[in-house]
């Protein structure tokens, strides 16, 4: 659960999300919207809401919950930029680390392309490096990930084989 408070023109707004098994929900001032993920794979969530003189987004990847005001995440100070505009160099390292855990390890892997799906999207979204710069660090970390999916598969595969 994630929990914020924002005034505009003297009225109080507080904001929560609270993630539930089907999505989760965001609550303005007791006022409830469900919403659900944007992906299949990955709790990713950019709820607009506006208030009187402010655009405020909520804005949920995987665990990760952050409240954008006026263009610029409460938490991390960073830009806002919507999650629509996850560039496709992106999806493509969720695609691939995905099936590759599915393929060698299973659902143990597929929990690691996961974790890895999470850092690819924040990296691709977090403006306060480089695209290069990104993309390195998403290549670093997705061939991390996919070492450590196959090592785990074929580790398993001989240890089942051996009994």
């Amino acid at each position: 659960m994630a929990k914020w408070n924002v005034e505009d023109n003297g009225t109080q707004y507080e904001i929560e999300y609270k993630r539930s098994l089907g999505g989760g929900k965001i609550i303005v001032n007791g006022s409830v919207q469900k919403v659900k993920s944007q992906n299949a794979f990955l709790n990713l969530v950019d709820f607009p809401i506006r208030l009187t003189n402010k655009a405020v987004n909520v804005v949920v990847i995987g665990n990760k919950a952050d409240l954008a005001v006026d263009g610029v995440y409460l938490g991390s100070n960073q830009p806002y930029v919507p999650v629509a505009k996850v560039p496709g160099w992106s999806w493509a390292f969720v695609v691939v680390s995905l099936v590759i855990g599915w393929l060698f390890a299973g659902i143990f892997g597929l929990c690691f392309g996961i974790l890895g799906s999470m850092f690819y999207v924040k990296s691709a979204l977090s403006m306060h490096q480089s695209t290069n710069r990104r993309i390195v660090s998403c290549l670093i970390v997705f061939l991390i990930i996919s070492i450590v999916q196959v090592v785990f598969g074929i580790t398993v595969n001989q240890w089942l084989r051996n009994l």
